[in-house]
C-alpha cells in the first residue's frame, strides 16, 4: 500500500515530501479504489477456498476436496460467492487506506517520532492507517466472511438478518479484537517492506528499466512477509466472524483464542489455510500495491 512519494531518480525525500503534499484526495481515493477492486477480482476464488477450509474445525481438509464440494454444490460461480460483499468492502477500505497513509507518515516525520525516508516512518505510519481503516471497515468483513462461508444461495440481505438474530451491530464486531491486533502489524509491514524496496531500488538499472514488474515484486514480498507474521490471529478472527457466537471462540480473547486453538488444533489448526494464503494474499497485495502507484502517477504526473 505505496505512499504518494514519486520514483524519480535522485529526488531527495524534501522534494518527495512536497510532492506528496501536492497529491489530491481525489487522486488517492480513486487509485485506491480501482486497485482494490483489482486486488478482490484477483484473489476471490482462493479466499473463498481459504475460508471454507480455515474455518472447518476439524481435521485440515484437502483443497481439491474443498474445490470439488464448492463447485458440485454451487458451480463455478460458487467460487466467486461474496464478491459483491467483499468489494463493497475492499474498495472504501483501499480508498480509505492510500488517503490516510500520506498523512499519518507525514505527521510520523512532523513529529520527529522517526526519521524520514526510513523503514521505521513507513512501519509506524502503516500500522496507524490499518488499524484505523479496520475500524470502519470490519462490519463489511464480518459480512462479506459470512457470505463466503455459506454453502447454497445466501444473499447479503439474508445474512445481514441472520446476523442481526445473533447480536445485531454487536454480532458485526465479532473477530474485532484479533483483526485490530492482526491490522496494525499487516500494515506495519506491508508499507514498511514494499516502500524500503522501492527506495533501494532507486539506484538499481533492473528496476528502473522494469518499475511495474519491480513493484508488483515489490508488494508480493511485502504481503509475504505480512500475511505469514498475523496469520494466526487471522484464523482467529475467520473463525469468530464465520459463526459468531455459536463458535466456542467467540467468549474469549484474542490470545485465549489463540491458546484454545493451539492446545485443541495444535500449530497445524493456526496455520490451517496457509499454503492458500501465501498464493492468495501476496499476490493481491502486489496487484494493489502497484497498480496504486501506477493510477496515481497517471493522475498526477510529476
Amino acid at each position: 500500500m505505496p505512499s504518494a512519494r514519486p520514483e524519480a531518480k535522485g529526488t531527495s525525500y524534501a522534494e518527495d515530501s512536497r510532492q506528496t503534499r501536492k497529491i489530491s484526495l481525489q487522486d488517492t481515493t480513486i487509485s485506491g479504489a480501482v486497485s482494490g477492486f483489482a486486488a478482490t477480482v484477483a484473489k476471490q476464488p482462493i479466499q473463498r477456498l481459504k475460508w471454507i477450509r480455515q474455518v472447518d474445525p476439524g481435521a485440515p481438509v484437502p483443497y481439491a476436496t474443498v474445490l470439488r464440494r464448492t463447485v458440485e454444490s454451487n458451480g463455478v460461480v460458487g467460487l466467486f460467492r461474496g464478491s459483491f460483499a467483499a468489494i463493497c468492502r475492499n474498495v472504501p477500505h483501499s480508498a480509505l487506506v492510500y488517503s490516510i497513509f500520506p498523512h499519518f507518515e507525514q505527521l510520523a516525520i512532523e513529529q520527529q517520532i522517526a526519521s524520514p525516508g526510513t523503514f521505521a516512518v513507513r512501519f509506524l505510519a502503516g500500522y496507524a492507517t490499518l488499524f484505523t481503516a479496520t475500524l470502519a471497515t470490519h462490519p463489511l468483513d464480518t459480512l462479506r466472511v459470512r457470505i463466503s462461508v455459506t454453502q447454497g444461495e445466501a444473499t447479503l440481505t439474508e445474512v445481514v438478518r441472520t446476523v442481526g438474530k445473533q447480536g445485531g451491530v454487536r454480532a458485526l464486531y465479532h473477530g474485532f479484537g484479533a483483526t485490530l491486533l492482526g491490522a496494525g502489524p499487516r500494515g506495519a509491514l506491508g508499507f514498511g517492506v514494499f516502500e524500503t524496496l522501492k527506495d533501494a531500488g532507486r539506484t538499481s538499472e533492473t528496476v528502473l528499466s522494469h518499475p511495474t514488474l519491480a513493484r508488483f515484486c515489490f508488494g508480493y514480498l511485502a504481503g509475504f512477509c505480512a500475511e505469514t507474521t498475523i496469520y494466526p490471529l487471522d484464523t482467529v478472527r475467520r473463525r469468530q466472524q464465520a459463526f459468531g457466537s455459536n463458535s466456542p471462540l467467540s467468549q474469549l480473547s484474542s490470545f485465549s483464542a489463540l491458546a484454545h486453538l493451539a492446545k485443541h488444533e495444535g500449530v497445524a489448526g493456526m496455520y490451517k489455510g496457509l499454503l492458500l494464503n501465501l498464493v492468495k494474499n501476496p499476490i493481491a497485495t502486489a496487484v494493489s500495491f502497484a497498480l496504486n502507484d501506477l493510477i496515481k502517477e497517471s493522475l498526477s504526473p510529476s
